[in-house]
């Protein structure tokens, strides 16, 4: 539902109707819709966690970054409009499994950096302006808000 509609439209109404379920039901499995939206996201960052895992198992220095990216970008993607999601991750404690998931996902990144040599950046700011860049760019382009005609990443 939420990859069809958008997570804007992520209601505990719509989601119960989406399970032809009463509403009242979810509240067994979920307090409120932050707990659904974290749950959401959680599994989001580990499914693209796991996924960067096996693509750069067995690559290093820039081919391992770059597959990073490109696997990175495919996966948005294929997610559609769940995508949005990321965006949410900053509402929940440091404890919450979503961040920590989204934290697994730039240790991944920051580990495959460490003997990648930069000419011109320190490693730090290079994870900064990275995940900026490839999320950035992947969330703008599968949201629609890059003008048509634009080159794509490939």
């Amino acid at each position: 539902m939420v990859t069809r509609d958008g997570i804007r439209e992520l209601t505990f109404q719509t989601l119960a109707k989406e399970l032809n379920i009463r509403s009242q039901s979810l509240y067994n499995y979920f307090s409120n819709l932050d707990a659904v939206i974290e749950a959401l996201g959680t599994e989001f960052m580990h499914n693209l966690h796991q996924e960067l895992i096996e693509q750069v198992s067995g690559i290093a220095g820039k081919d391992a970054i770059r597959t990073f990216a490109q696997t990175t970008h495919r996966y948005f993607e294929q997610q559609q409009s769940l995508d949005e999601i990321i965006y949410f991750v900053h509402h929940f404690p440091e404890s919450s499994p979503f961040v920590q998931a989204t934290g697994d996902v730039i240790g991944l990144l920051k580990r495959l950096i460490t003997h990648t040599e930069f000419k011109h950046m320190a490693k730090e700011s290079f994870v900064q302006n990275f995940i900026s860049s490839v999320l950035g760019f992947t969330v703008l382009e599968v949201m629609g808000f890059l003008p048509d005609g634009q080159p794509s990443r490939d």
